[in-house]
């Protein structure tokens, strides 16, 4: 009697010991779900794995827990709210952001050219999902390799660089960018002498400047999207993938919006893709009162000023973290006795290494042997 009652409780708790090591085998995963557009909690979110009855809903202020046993770790799981675009994560996905908010993008069915004036509220949404996106969406800290081709007032130089930056498309303050930009000159070549000082000049931090998915100050700052005015151009498709652009201007420029404290005029056409909210390309064309070679948002010589006439293309792509991050920049100013042209080519993306400060100018000497091996890579 007394073997028959050990056995039944080393069953017990051979049981127990079973239960609990499957309890362990539960993945707990908890998060937010928000609104893209507005960054305000969706409520009553229907949070399900896909092919079984296991889910749970976001509560009133869009929290949700869900409690999945590791045998689904490559299950799918979609997240879906009434006038919202269906998202899909694996259970293995949506555990690595665990304690992280989901933004959810409003359900689109396409805005037609007619009907711009009745729902011009849906392209400031638009706009402002695209910038509220950046942070999810964007590339974090990455270092690249760049080729940088600047022509000043026909001076020609060309040279390979080292671009880091630590933080990547998180902190967008202009503080944070200057901190965490690096870029140093690896290779150089010119058709001139490098001297006075100012002929050894790199641009790239005026150029960098039009980076609007990295800093603040643009059409891409939520702060200041009302103050422009907005139009659909067309809906076309670019790559494959659907697009909006829309045109907008500043009737009011100053350097909270423009991030330049002497603009006079500012517009230009952003092109964003319909299923993600990312940035295609933006164009832009401005005009300031002079041009200053430490960088546009830097003090200018009032007593130098004459209009500036600038225009910029800027694009983004995919890294191979399928993150985006820059591509390009082409600029091309002119004004008050200076011409800067430029192009900022990024070939290459890799993980961040410490890198140099910022180079505003080098005196360094050409490397023929380099220049007659080297072949800009294709995008």
């Amino acid at each position: 009697m007394l073997l028959k009652k050990i056995s039944t409780y080393l069953v017990l708790i051979a049981l127990l010991l079973g239960s609990s090591g499957m309890q362990a085998q539960d993945i707990e995963i908890k998060g937010r779900i928000i609104d893209a557009e507005t960054n305000k909690p969706v409520e009553f979110a229907n949070i399900g794995v896909v092919g079984t009855y296991l889910g749970t809903a976001s509560d009133f202020d869009g929290f949700y827990h869900l409690t999945v046993a590791k045998d689904f770790i490559n299950f799918k799981v979609q997240i879906s709210a009434v006038g919202y675009k269906v998202k899909e994560f694996t259970v293995d996905e949506l555990n690595v952001l665990n304690g992280e908010s989901i933004k959810l993008f409003s359900q689109t069915y396409g805005i037609k050219a007619v009907d711009v004036k009745a729902d011009s509220k849906r392209l400031y949404g638009i706009v402002k999902t695209a910038a509220n996106i950046i942070e999810d969406s964007y590339e974090g800290s990455y270092s690249a390799n760049v080729f940088l081709d600047q022509s000043y007032d026909g001076n020609k130089t060309e040279a390979v660089i080292s671009y880091t930056d630590e933080k990547g498309y998180g902190n967008r303050s202009l503080a944070s960018v200057f901190e965490s930009r690096g870029y140093e000159v690896k290779e150089v070549r010119r058709d001139y002498d490098v001297t006075p000082l100012k002929n050894g000049m790199i641009f790239a931090n005026d150029v960098l400047s039009f980076d609007i998915a990295r800093q603040r100050g643009n059409i891409l700052d939520v702060d200041f999207v009302d103050e422009y005015e907005l139009e659909l151009a067309e809906e076309s498709i670019v790559d494959g993938d659907s697009v909006w652009v829309i045109n907008y201007k500043l009737n009011k420029p100053n350097v909270a919006n423009t991030g330049d404290a002497y603009c006079k005029s500012y517009n230009g056409v952003i092109v964003i893709r319909q299923h993600d909210y990312s940035v295609v390309t933006n164009n832009l064309e401005f005009t300031s009162k002079g041009f200053f070679h430490a960088g546009r948002d830097a003090y200018r010589d009032s007593s130098k000023e004459a209009d500036y006439v600038c225009k910029v293309s800027v694009t983004y792509r995919k890294t191979a973290n399928s993150k985006y991050a820059l591509s390009k920049i082409e600029y091309e100013g002119n004004g008050g006795g200076t011409s800067l042209k430029a192009n900022w080519l990024v070939y290459d993306y890799g993980s961040f290494k410490k890198g140099a400060d910022k180079t505003f100018y080098t005196d360094k000497t050409e490397n023929k042997d380099f220049w007659n091996r080297f072949s800009l890579p294709s995008e």
